[in-house]
């Protein structure tokens, strides 16, 4: 059989592997909102249980949404300890910065929290029970604080949350975003609140370490009090 004849029998072969490609169907990807003048990929949605009060989505993948509200401040901080630490640092770090990013915390009223490896705007601290008396009088072994530029999370409210907060069935995770999202809003210049008439969720500035009266946990500034920061 010469050369001719045999490209004469490929020529179907050909033509219906064509037609196989022709019919695969090609997944087009699900892209989320912009992000940075690009589209992002969609993040993906986890089962809620709308009767877990303890539930509160991860900040992995904030949303362009989230962050309707400009920079308005940009902060610097720092991380340090003090006293025995057991705690792993890297954890710290890292779960303290996804609270500062998320779109619910202080982001929402304009402002941009960046750790530097030393100084900064403030200092946030790590620090021992039995070593949180040291910056002030005012504080105690058995809460955080906050002195100055120093935000001071307690190693034992950070590992164990509060009783108060475990008596309610709040969830270990949200009780960090409250404890740096409260300590770090005494810096934004906020003082303490309380649980407003009729309940709902609790301003983020209530002591919720102690209890709620009556309102229910949240760990995110209300939209009361992000106004207040903006408009500072």
């Amino acid at each position: 059989m010469n050369l001719a004849a045999r490209l004469l029998l490929l020529v179907p072969l050909v033509s219906l592997v064509a037609a196989t490609l022709v019919l695969i169907p090609v997944p087009t990807p699900v892209l989320g909102p912009a992000v940075g003048g690009s589209l992002a990929p969609a993040a993906h949605a986890w089962p809620v249980d709308p009767h877990d009060q303890r539930w509160t989505p991860t900040p992995e993948s904030p949303t362009a949404e989230g962050y309707a509200v400009p920079v308005r401040r940009r902060v610097t901080y720092s991380v340090t300890t003090r006293g025995g630490i057991s705690t792993p640092l890297a954890v710290f770090r890292r779960q303290a910065q996804e609270t500062y990013d998320d779109p619910r915390g202080w982001r929402t009223a304009g402002v941009q929290f960046r750790r530097v490896p030393r100084g900064g705007s403030f200092t946030l601290v790590l620090a021992a029970a039995n070593v949180v008396e040291s910056f002030s009088s005012g504080c105690s072994a058995q809460w955080s604080c906050r002195v100055g530029r120093f935000v001071i999370i307690n190693q034992e409210r950070w590992k164990h949350a509060s009783p108060a907060w475990n008596a309610a069935r709040g969830s270990l995770r949200d009780y960090r975003h409250m404890v740096v999202n409260h300590e770090t809003g005494h810096w934004l210049g906020r003082g303490h609140a309380s649980c407003p008439a009729g309940g709902g969720r609790a301003p983020v500035m209530m002591q919720q370490s102690k209890g709620t009266g009556g309102c229910r946990l949240n760990p995110w500034p209300l939209g009361w009090e992000a106004a207040a920061v903006r408009g500072r």
